[in-house]
């Protein structure tokens, strides 16, 4: 019977600690960058899902005109194949 009293006894005064270190965890800085880190990473990634949605359904650029093309004299098509 005193085995089982000073093993019980024994036991409580190593898992106090144990417990309060769990309890510390709310408050321990490396804890908490952790949460904001993990926040950051998981809005992140929704914002990335949201840019693929909208790009995916999003048109193909519109051909863009050659604004010195006049400037250039003749067709474009000349000038190509002078070079």
């Amino acid at each position: 019977m005193k085995r089982f009293v000073l093993s019980l006894v024994l036991f409580a005064f190593l898992a106090a600690p144990v417990a309060a270190v769990r309890a510390e965890d709310k408050e321990n800085p490396y804890v908490k960058t952790r949460e904001m880190q993990k926040k950051e990473s998981e809005d992140a990634e929704k914002a990335y899902e949201k840019t693929l949605k909208a790009t995916r359904g999003a048109a193909a650029a519109p051909a863009k005109n050659d604004p010195w093309a006049n400037m250039r004299g003749g067709s474009t098509t000349d000038a190509s194949k002078s070079k």
